[in-house]
């Protein structure tokens, strides 16, 4: 039985210099995000990004001001459905799905 966790990813957090790519590509004070689905250290799955506003204090964005928020966990929770995996779990957060394959 495998075991998938979808996961919020700070695209500028993956490397330094993806992190210096993304700041000088995005919009004034904004971060770039994606979702991705991960088994044990591997990343299987991965979303379209997203911007949000860099926020103040350490607070997970939302489709308010994170416009595509909603569409790019919609596909990324359709590609992992359709690849046979079942969600078994949901944290706090709306990204925070368990799926489960044999």
């Amino acid at each position: 039985m495998e075991t998938l966790h979808v996961e919020l990813q700070d695209i500028g957090g993956t490397a330094w210099w993806v992190r210096i790519l993304t700041t000088l590509s995005s919009q004034s004070g904004s971060m770039q995000y994606r979702f991705v689905g991960r088994v044990a250290d591997e990343v299987r799955y991965s979303s379209s990004t997203f911007m949000s506003p860099t926020p103040v204090s350490p607070i997970p964005p939302e489709e308010e001001w994170a416009p595509g928020l909603n569409r790019s966990l919609e596909e990324l929770v359709s590609d992992i459905r359709h690849d046979g995996w079942t969600q078994t779990g949901r944290g706090s957060e709306p990204w925070s799905l368990t799926f489960e394959r044999n």
